[in-house]
Formats: C-alpha cells, sequence, structure tokens
C-alpha cells in the first residue's frame, strides 16, 4: 500500500490535524463507514485500463481524506485491519452493481490482503462471495501478498495459492524485491503478477544496476509464467523505459491518481470512449488507405 510518494503522504498527514486514533475513535471510524475505498488503475502497454488497485482511504469528517501512511499501522496495532478491508470491499461491491460503464473485457480488481487475512480460513470464501454478488463476469480479483510481514511458510502457501486457484481467484506478490525476498512462494503455487517495488522506478534513472535488476525480474517472471506490474510510474520516460524492458502492466500519477469511486467509473468510461473513437478512426484510414 505505499502507493503515495512520500512527499504527497506527508502533505495529506499535515494538511490537517492528525485525528486521535485509539481504539474508540477507529471503531467509530469503522461503523460510519469512514474508510472507502479508492481505485487506482492497471495499465497495459499500450495504455488500456486493464484492472485497477483497491486502495483505502480515511475520509475523516474533519482533517478531510487521509492517506493509508498515517492510520493503517494503528488499524492493525488494534487488529482491525482485516474488518477494515472487508468492509472496503463490501463497498466496492456495492458501488460496482450499479456501476455505469460496461467490461468489455478481463478487468482484474485487486486489494492488498493483511496477515491475518491470509493466515485465516475465511479469505477465499469471502472473495468468491464478493464476485457473486457483481454483475460482472469478466471482473477477477487479484490478492495481493505483502512481501513483508506476511511469512506464512511454505505449507500455508501452498494450501491458500490451492484454494485460490480452485476458485479463479489470482494471486500477486506486491512490493516485490524489497525486505526479506520470500521466493519460496514463486514454487508455492500459481502467481499471476509480480509487484514491482516503486524503489526500483525511482532508482533505475541514476543507477543502471537497478535496470538490471529490473530486467532479471522480469525474466524471473516469465519463468513462473507470470507478468510484471510496475507500481510508481510518474513520467512517460519510466513507461517507456520499463515497456522496453519487457514490463507489461502499470500503475502510478503518470496515468491517474488514486480515484474515488464515482470518479474512477466516470474516467474508466471517458477512457473507453476515447479509445473507440480511436479504433474507428483507424478502422476508416485502413479503408481509405485499401
Amino acid at each position: 500500500m505505499k502507493e503515495i510518494p512520500m512527499h504527497a503522504a506527508a502533505l495529506c498527514a499535515h494538511s490537517a490535524a492528525v485525528p486521535p486514533m485509539d481504539r474508540r475513535h477507529l471503531l467509530l471510524a469503522l461503523r460510519r463507514r469512514q474508510f472507502q475505498p479508492f481505485l487506482q488503475p492497471i495499465v497495459g502497454a499500450d495504455g488500456d485500463w486493464q484492472g485497477a488497485e483497491i486502495l483505502m482511504r480515511w475520509q475523516h469528517p474533519h482533517a478531510g481524506v487521509l492517506a493509508p501512511a498515517v492510520f493503517l499501522e494503528r488499524l492493525s496495532e488494534e487488529g482491525l485491519l482485516a474488518a477494515t478491508t472487508r468492509q472496503m470491499l463490501q463497498q466496492v461491491r456495492t458501488a460496482w452493481r450499479s456501476a455505469p460503464a460496461c467490461l468489455r473485457q478481463p478487468f482484474v480488481l485487486s486489494f492488498n490482503a493483511c496477515g491475518e487475512q491470509l493466515a485465516g480460513e475465511k479469505l477465499v470464501a469471502q472473495c468468491q462471495a464478493l464476485l457473486r454478488r457483481l454483475p460482472w463476469p469478466q471482473l477477477q480479483l487479484m490478492i495481493e501478498m505483502p512481501e513483508r510481514g506476511a511469512d506464512l511458510g511454505p505449507e500455508r502457501c501452498r494450501r491458500l495459492f490451492a484454494q485460490c486457484e480452485r476458485a479463479d481467484i489470482a494471486i500477486a506478490l506486491d512490493d516485490f524485491g524489497i525486505g526479506d525476498a520470500r521466493l519460496h512462494q514463486l514454487a508455492c503455487g500459481r502467481i499471476s503478477s509480480l509487484k514491482l517495488d516503486r524503489s526500483f522506478v525511482a532508482a533505475m534513472q541514476d543507477n543502471s544496476l537497478y535496470s538490471r535488476l529490473i530486467e532479471t525480474i522480469v525474466g524471473l517472471a516469465a519463468e513462473f509464467d507470470a507478468t510484471v506490474t510496475a507500481e510508481g510510474i510518474e513520467t512517460r520516460g519510466q513507461w517507456q523505459r520499463l515497456r522496453r524492458m519487457g514490463v507489461r502492466r502499470f500503475q502510478g500519477y503518470y496515468f491517474a491518481r488514486p480515484l474515488a469511486m464515482p470518479e474512477f467509473f466516470r474516467q474508466m468510461q471517458r477512457h473507453r470512449d476515447q479509445a473507440a473513437t480511436t479504433e474507428t478512426a483507424q478502422e476508416r484510414e485502413c479503408q481509405y488507405g485499401d
């Protein structure tokens, strides 16, 4: 959940006084559904929207919209992160059922599962229940496993990955390449995506060794029939350079900031309309060329 650059997180945290975060206030915010889902597009190599990551924001009545860097650790310390994540997914389900945008191709919704969810036995069943209540068969869920703080061990990983594969739920390894590498997860079952940490993207401009590391990760992903998603794309140059390295999915402020769901649907529809207009123009050009 490190989708916000440090300067932006700091700005969000200090735009107003940080609210009280004792257990009573956190439970009150949970009951009032103040922890809300924001969606950030995940785009393909040609810029098409192929999915979105569900990111948590605290819509505080006095402090405004707070980034996860401000409150996530406190939710975890109080044992409320799993409940908050479940509620956030329920809000996504409710919003998507009335979404005006029509899906014509597979679209992946990913979310960060916390350690409690990954270690428990209810996560896959909860994901299946969510999908059954969504009207779009093109939607697929992807569980993002953090590389740090969720070492489940090979046996638990194999059981979880097998359950996900049977349920057609994808697995991504988030923040890949930082922290304590848990490469055994690659051998535990089907991995759909390795999410390249934003620090690699930021560093490759001034350090060619990071470019070599990224190319190595792309090759590793290919060995396991997985794609690489690069996070933290902030410039066109980063996007083009990573495409040349073989990265096929991208996420970052260059494409869109995390958006509240109504705005996400509006921008998704606008993006699809523009793509359809471009496709029609290209078809006409081909016809006249013939």
